[in-house]
């Protein structure tokens, strides 16, 4: 076989073919590309490919392709067909094969270069999860290393090839000392999951072997059981740093939810760890698939090379799925024409460890300059296929990343039967058998991985609008009927609660508005407690523990009503409302947000579209749809969001074919309701200086009762307790602080009267405080932020003057830059990694309060303007979370503001948040993690009045 394909791959122009890597999917060979005199490899697949098989890996090859490019992430060169029909791949030849075996030919990776790594991949796996894939195996041999020492991702998606994508619950297929525990024991994989295996392969680069690493004769079990119950293994006794323990610490807990949310939280702890420690922060690339369709399940990865590694895929008893939905028999063929080219796409990604022959090489790279922060800008609705039919009022669900639809009322009037699916991955429509009864306003639901319809109106003779009770299941590609519901019902609701199906809402056989509800168990239907708001045309959603059914009209006007089922408690809640009141539209949940689509509201299609952020229970505008239209199928596949057909008229007579498609900007935590009250710190005071050190808040110096302090106090936020720590080693009060190279860095301020500034600056070092070089200009008041090496001083007065210069601290020296535009005093900085942002402040005087916003760029040494903050202060706090910079507090003439307003960066756009609970000013507001802290300031106008209150605001 092996002289078969050497000669097939010759005659398409690759010689001298090596077998290299082998797998159940494929071989691996290293050829010799004539054309262009390169060594390449090249991966063929088995050519056991029936057509279906076909068809199904075409999908999952275009949902790959978008990885492509990306510079960790293993590249396509060409794709192609041997003369025997064997689909084959052209990648990359990697001559310093992977990390693992960098790892057994040197030995460990020193930490500041394993940092460089991570920080990389977690940008190559941030792509791939925004693409909805999943690597499910990522381990330092799914890691290959380029000529020019750059790290690339590898091995995405072979398990769907040869059997392996279809879906077998119970299973689990990677390395066992790098899979996540909660995989182990059964449960699906996850971004977490992922973030889990990355965090393992970190661990193993910096301590030469894997963190659970198998012992001589463990039995499997006891391996299994060490994975899932014991933490991490200390490498702080090793010389690594806290905070990059920390972060690896984080990436493997036990528990998914206290891991990073995604890849790219990572990469940013990470990057902050470089920063921290006098590193420059590597850059995090982070692209976006086009086309965009994603798998929530996410598409299986699995090695086709592991000649020194152990892969198993152990069962885990699990409750059989109901049967699968047979492929319909009446496929495109032209599908099936380009099956072959698009097959090797999903290879592609999945390179195997490349075996090469040793050698030494030369694994220094240059650091590049930290990247420039983005953020993704919502992009609005694109268009997608078109239906085969037009069609309005169809029942819709989302199964197996297929949304499917039902039913509804064609251009003609006439109600349908239709059963037709939308293949996001390869924008195409495909048809099932149709419905045993046409039924329009019914309801669809995926229960148990299979759609379910529910109940609509059906035809009896000239009348179209006859409601029916009848629930029907798609089995095996037919119908099977369940029980009926309790009632006939149309233009009712329904979702999904774990095994239960709850329908709501919609009109009896005699047109009355219904509230019943109806809980289907498996076996039959028994009735839950009434909805509180009567109405049809209504939505639902379910988030996997409540039902939310949304808007609709009791008949005579249109609701804006939002309630919340949960099934096991059988009880309703009310919620916030949307925007305005809308009917007969659609819903979808995902990303922790649900996103209502078109509808009607007055009579007319509305082409609004509105999200309601679950975790803070807030709407927010999202772009409106391409054309308004109401009775539209709604449904979303991975944080896509597809809006299918529907009508354009005021009734169903004028159903359109159109279809579009909205992609989700990435989810970004939101501010809680309301503050939480802490206990207090030790010491009451104001004017302090603060900053966060491995995710300590540091409270330094200030003023009680008229006394200058030297008292420095540090908060433990995870374990909720106070410590004192060496002394100042003189008074300060409104002094600045920052956290520089991995010190705590006390800049200026005042022993005793603010018009007399200190130019001194300490740093802590080896439990002591030392004196660093002083500032150019003394100054009081001032604010201080870090990028990348460079520690930036602004603003503050001295002599009661305003001190315009800026200056930067390189380690060694301070240098002037660019003066502030509006010098001012009392203001606050923070950081993003790249600029250093200037907050409001006072002219000299608390009746002189300012709302300048400014940023500065220390790489350019250049000033930008900003959009002025609503609420001119001074004598307050600021901090920076995930992308908002945080502002709280202040002074006015004659009280103290409890205002708290936030600025998002990447909108420009400020807006106002919940108030703190004691009104304060002077006080310190610091981040750590998605927690805004607020310690201390005075309650009072001018330095009376200090306080020892401590507030926090999550972000979630």
């Amino acid at each position: 076989m092996a002289g078969e394909i050497a000669y097939e791959l010759a005659a398409a122009g690759f010689v001298d073919a090596i077998e290299v890597g082998r797998g159940g999917g494929g071989v691996v060979y290293r050829c010799h590309q004539k054309s262009l005199g390169r060594t390449v490899a090249i991966k063929v697949l088995a050519s056991h490919l029936d057509e279906d098989d076909r068809e199904r890996f075409l999908r999952e090859g275009f949902a790959m392709g978008g990885l492509s490019g990306h510079p960790n992430i293993v590249n396509i060169l060409q794709v192609g067909m041997t003369e025997q029909n064997r689909p084959f791949i052209v990648m990359p030849y990697h001559a310093r094969g992977s990390l693992a075996d960098q790892v057994r030919r040197e030995g460990r990776i020193p930490w500041p270069d394993a940092l460089r790594i991570g920080v990389k991949l977690c940008g190559a796996l941030e792509t791939a999860h925004r693409t909805g894939t999943l690597h499910r195996d990522i381990k330092p041999a799914n890691v290959l290393v380029n000529d020019y020492g750059e790290p690339q991702l590898s091995d995405f998606g072979t398990a769907r090839i040869v059997g392996g994508y279809k879906t077998v619950t119970g299973f689990f297929t990677g390395t066992l000392s790098y899979t996540a525990p909660e995989v182990l024991t059964g449960k699906p994989p996850t971004v977490e999951a992922d973030v889990y295996s990355l965090g393992a392969t970190l661990y193993a680069l910096i301590a030469g072997q894997a963190a659970h690493e198998r012992h001589t004769g463990e039995e499997l079990i006891a391996h299994y059981l060490r994975i899932t119950s014991q933490p991490v293994p200390d490498l702080r006794d090793h010389g690594i740093p806290p905070d990059v323990c920390a972060a690896i610490e984080k990436a493997m807990s036990l528990e998914p939810a206290d891991r990073f949310d995604s890849a790219a939280e990572m990469g940013r702890a990470l990057q902050e760890a470089q920063r921290h420690n006098g590193l420059t922060a590597d850059a995090m690339a982070i692209g976006e698939s086009t086309p965009p369709p994603e798998r929530p399940e996410g598409t299986q990865a699995l090695s086709l090379s592991e000649r020194s590694d152990t892969s198993i895929a152990q069962h885990v008893p699990h409750n059989a799925p109901p049967p699968p939905v047979p492929p319909n028999p009446n496929r495109k063929k032209t599908l099936i024409a380009f099956a072959a080219a698009a097959a090797v796409v999903l290879l592609v990604i999945g390179a195997v460890v490349i075996v090469a022959a040793t050698r030494d090489t030369n694994t220094n790279t240059t650091a590049t300059s930290s990247a420039r922060p983005t953020a993704e800008a919502q992009a609005g609705w694109r268009p997608i296929a078109d239906t085969r039919t037009p069609l309005a009022a169809a029942a819709a669900t989302q199964s197996d990343g297929t949304i499917w639809i039902f039913g509804g009322m064609g251009a003609d009037n006439r109600v349908s039967g239709a059963h037709e699916g939308y293949d996001p991955a390869i924008d195409s429509w495909k048809g099932g058998e149709a419905l045993p009864v046409p039924v329009q306003r019914a309801m669809a639901v995926t229960w148990q991985d299979t759609p379910v319809v529910l109940g609509g109106w059906r035809t009896e003779g000239a009348n179209t609008k006859v409601a029916t009770d009848q629930v029907w299941r798609v089995v095996n590609g037919g119908w099977v009927q369940l029980p009926p519901l309790l009632q006939p019902r149309a233009a009712a609701t329904a979702a999904v609660v774990g095994d239960r199906i709850v329908v709501t809402g919609g009109v009896d056989a005699n047109g009355k508005v219904l509230n019943t509800t109806e809980v289907f168990d498996g076996t039959g239907w028994k009735l839950g407690a009434p909805m509180p708001t009567p109405r049809q045309l209504l939505a639902a959603v379910s988030d996997g523990k409540l039902v939310y059914a949304i808007g609709g009209t009791n008949g005579t006007a249109d609701l804006a009503t939002v309630e919340a089922y949960d099934p096991a408690a059988d009880t309703w809640t009310a919620m916030s409302p949307l925007p305005e009141p809308r009917s007969d539209f659609g819903v979808a949940v995902t990303d922790a947000r649900l996103v209502a689509v078109g509808g009607t509201a007055g009579g007319r299609p509305v082409k609004s579209v509105t999200a309601l952020d679950l975790t803070t229970a807030t709407w927010s505008d999202l772009p409106d749809l391409g054309t308004a239209r109401h009775g539209l199928a709604v449904a979303a596949v991975g944080k896509s969001v597809y809006a299918i057909g529907g009508s354009t008229g005021a009734g169903d007579g004028q159903a359109t074919s159109s279809a579009e498609a909205l992609k989700l900007a990435p989810r970004t935590p939101q501010p809680a309701a309301q503050w939480r009250s802490l206990p207090d710190a030790p010491t009451p005071r104001l004017m302090t200086a603060w900053t966060v050190l491995d995710d300590k808040i540091w409270i330094i110096g200030g003023i009680r009762e008229g006394e200058t302090l030297q008292t420095v106090e540090t908060y433990d936020p995870g374990a909720k307790q106070w410590e004192p720590q060496p002394s100042l080693p003189i008074p300060l009060n409104h002094a600045a602080a920052a956290t520089y190279r991995g010190e705590v860095v006390v800049i200026g301020g005042a022993t005793d009267a603010i018009a007399q500034a200190s130019d001194k600056v300490f740093a802590f070092r080896d439990h002591k405080w030392v004196e660093l070089p002083s500032l150019q200009h003394a100054r009081a008041a001032p604010a201080a932020a870090v990028v990348d090496d460079k520690l930036v001083v602004v603003g503050g007065q001295n002599d009661k003057k305003l001190v315009p210069q800026t200056e930067v601290f390189d380690g060694a020296s301070w240098a002037q830059a660019a003066d502030m535009p509006t010098p001012r005093e009392h203001l606050a900085a923070v950081s993003d990694g790249v600029y250093v942002y200037t907050v409001g402040g006072r002219f000299l005087s608390a009746d002189e309060n300012s709302a300048a916003f400014e940023r500065f760029d220390p790489e350019s040494g250049n000033w930008e303007k900003l959009p002025d903050m609503p609420t001119p202060r001074g004598s307050f706090g600021a901090a920076f979370v995930d992308g908002r910079i945080v502002v709280v507090g202040g002074e006015e003439p004659t009280r103290v503001l409890a205002t708290v307003e936030m600025y998002d960066i990447a909108n420009r756009k400020w807006s106002t948040q919940a108030p703190i609970n004691t009104p304060v000013h002077g006080e310190a507001v610091a981040a750590v993690g998605s927690t805004v802290y607020v310690i201390g300031g005075a309650d009072r106008p001018t330095h009376e009045g200090p306080v020892a209150t401590v507030e926090a605001l999550d972000f979630t």
